[in-house]
């Protein structure tokens, strides 16, 4: 018998009876944390979103066991696993909420949602009401409301299913939707725009139904702002309107990208993009043309809070800060993560050469500056996740076009970053980096990564896996057992603990 077989018959045997000794302890029914039991018998579950698995089919969803990095059963008998019944075509993004035991699933190529439920691994009915096409896409774990930006259509889509009602709101451009974890503030990014829009609630939680705002300088506002707009007409219920000062004027951000929140959606970090989104204007607050990081009031933007509200705003964590304090990041900014009291930032600078380069900033939210930045993959960065081992992630696409290309360095669109030893390291380059999941306490990193999957180890030799040679942390794993027939372009962990860890 070789060793390859060997191994996987003695795992075979390990799990399955780990398995049935589950069974026996939680009832048939359930595992960690109370969760059911899958029906692939996989207690390490990744979803795979693919597109194009075959000439008769433009998506799938399949499961792998992220456990022994596998798409098989562990004995054999059954090739693969997938999500019954998804019929969704190019599916390009999924929302992970293991808490809830489910996820949705957005598909580009027919503007399908699709619940995925993680007990059942069975799809449920599909969510109507969307455009063929969203740019952006937002369902909060509650699954209460789905928020988009149908950018073609050039409006923001409000569905909500506690009132029964579908809103269209007109803004042009519209091409980002971003929401805190709760859905109690939204924003809206639009092209090429220095302003930010948010959206508003006219039904109060206590029943009150509030009056169409009105704005003290609306008539002056600068043409580039988008007027308010409320729907439906006759009965309005949802208003979208611009981020506004405390005088009741728009704020003029500089190319504003994204905004990063705090897991209990108390804090907020808009992220200025600034010469990397094509503004090479020297900023009225920073006195340069750079990137930068505003700091948000949350209590303002909450969804119920507009002039004329009578709903308390909620305590803002910290003090509220003074419209336009904004904190320069010359390493650019389109990507951020929060952890212990710090912002991540990740973005692009234009170096003299013209082209650019890719760098994480470390952000000390104590005395609001940057302290220190490190060169890291080039392109436009997408992703960022922390891993075990305190190591961080960082995923781009397009990073072939920069900096670390024309000096002939390694130039892959994947960084692991160790927060211990402040150290980067680029992963040699498959082509854009489309998913990215941590596979906590298991020491791995999961991608979708040139359209393929690939395995990261987070720390040295020590992780269960059919690798069966020395590596180290950040090298890349055996995938040998996992590729997948098609695009792999977005990865979830369908077992992580909570839902912030992807």
């Amino acid at each position: 018998m070789s060793r390859s077989i060997l191994v996987r018959v003695t795992l075979s045997v390990v799990t399955a009876a780990s398995v049935f000794w589950m069974i026996g302890c939680l009832g048939q029914n359930s595992f960690f944390a109370g969760r059911p039991f899958p029906p692939s018998t996989i207690l390490e579950r990744v979803l795979v979103a693919i597109q194009n698995p075959s000439p008769a089919q433009a998506g799938a969803l399949q499961i792998v066991d992220a456990r022994y990095d596998i798409r098989n059963s562990e004995n054999g008998t059954i090739p693969y696993f997938f999500v019954g019944g998804y019929s969704g075509k190019l599916p390009s993004l999924i929302l992970n909420y293991p808490e809830q035991s489910i996820g949705y699933v957005y598909g580009s190529g027919d503007g399908s949602l699709v619940p995925v439920n993680y007990a059942k691994e069975q799809v449920q009915a599909p969510i109507s009401g969307l455009t063929l096409f969203s740019a952006s896409v937002f369902v909060p774990s509650s699954g209460q409301y789905v928020i988009a930006a149908s950018q073609t259509a050039q409006y923001v889509t409000v569905l909500d299913y506690l009132q029964g009602v579908d809103v269209y709101l007109n803004l042009p451009n519209v091409y980002k939707i971003v929401s805190n974890p709760s859905a109690t503030v939204i924003l809206a990014f639009v092209l090429n725009s220095d302003y930010a829009y948010r959206i508003i609630h006219l039904q109060q939680p206590n029943g009150t139904v509030m009056p169409v705002p009105t704005f003290p300088n609306e008539a002056s506002w600068p043409s580039t702002v988008a007027p308010v707009n409320c729907q439906p007409v006759n009965l309005p219920v949802y208003c979208v309107v611009p981020v506004l000062d405390r005088n009741g004027n728009p704020i003029k951000f500089d190319r504003p990208y994204n905004t990063i929140f705090s897991s209990d959606g108390t804090t907020g970090w808009l992220l200025n993009c600034g010469p990397e989104c094509g503004n090479s204007n020297v900023d009225s607050v920073t006195g340069q043309a750079t990137a930068s990081v505003s700091l948000l009031n949350m209590g303002v933007l909450n969804v119920y809070n507009f002039p004329g509200s009578t709903y308390p705003t909620p305590p803002i964590t910290p003090a509220p800060p003074t419209e336009n304090q904004r904190i320069p990041v010359p390493g650019g900014a389109t990507m951020a993560l929060y952890g212990n009291g710090t912002l991540y930032v990740s973005g692009q600078q234009q170096q003299k050469d013209g082209l650019w380069e890719g760098f994480l900033s470390v952000l000390n939210l104590t005395s609001n500056r940057v302290t220190a930045t490190y060169p890291i993959s080039d392109g436009t960065h997408t992703k960022m996740l922390f891993g075990d081992d305190n190591t961080l992630w960082i995923g781009s696409q397009l990073c072939q076009t920069g900096e670390r290309t024309a000096d002939n360095l390694v130039n892959g669109c994947l960084t692991m970053f160790n927060l211990n030893t402040n150290t980067v390291l680029v992963e040699p380059w498959y082509g854009d980096l489309t998913g990215l999941c941590a596979i906590t306490d298991w020491h791995k990193m999961y991608t979708a990564y040139g359209g393929q999957l690939h395995i990261y180890a987070t720390t040295d030799s020590g992780i269960t896996t059919y690798q069966r040679t020395p590596y180290t942390a950040g090298s890349e794993l055996t995938n040998e057992y996992v590729t997948v027939q098609g695009t792999a372009y977005d990865v979830a962990y369908m077992d992580a603990i909570s839902n912030a860890a992807d």
